[in-house]
């Protein structure tokens, strides 16, 4: 029998934020059936993965994760660069207490590969420039 993994209250929490215990005044920003799609097949490989693990937390900022459309909170990270973010997204963020994390590895998603990450994590950068340009969200 397998036992829950460390990350099972976090999904748990990413999840009912998935199905509406969230702010409802982010809920209208940009519901999953609203965000961008794109002719690039890695860019939508990338959407099904964001959708599958990412979707949950960064959709509405479930357990402060920063929504997708909250770009304001985008700004302080984004220039940090692609690859900190990546860095972020595969080792996770740590948080003060020490063994926690503020964002697990991996999105708590552990079957992910290192390529699987990176796409959505592209994905999401797309997404957010897309969300920005057509006036999506919250400024």
């Amino acid at each position: 029998m397998r036992r829950p993994t460390r990350w099972l209250p976090l999904a748990l929490l990413c999840a009912l934020g998935a199905i509406g215990c969230g702010d409802q005044s982010q809920q209208a920003a940009a519901p999953s059936n609203e965000l961008p799609t794109f002719d690039d097949d890695r860019l939508m490989t990338g959407r099904a993965l964001w959708n599958g693990t990412c979707r949950a937390c960064h959709l509405l900022g479930v357990a402060g994760a920063p929504a997708v459309t909250d770009f304001a909170e985008w700004d302080l990270r984004l220039p940090k660069g692609r690859e900190a973010l990546y860095r972020s997204a595969l080792h996770g963020i740590p948080a003060e207490e020490e063994g926690k994390y503020r964002m697990p590895p991996q999105g708590g998603n552990p079957r992910l590969s290192e390529e699987q990450i990176r796409l959505a994590v592209d994905y999401k950068l797309a997404a957010i420039e897309a969300l920005r340009a057509a006036g999506q969200g919250r400024p």
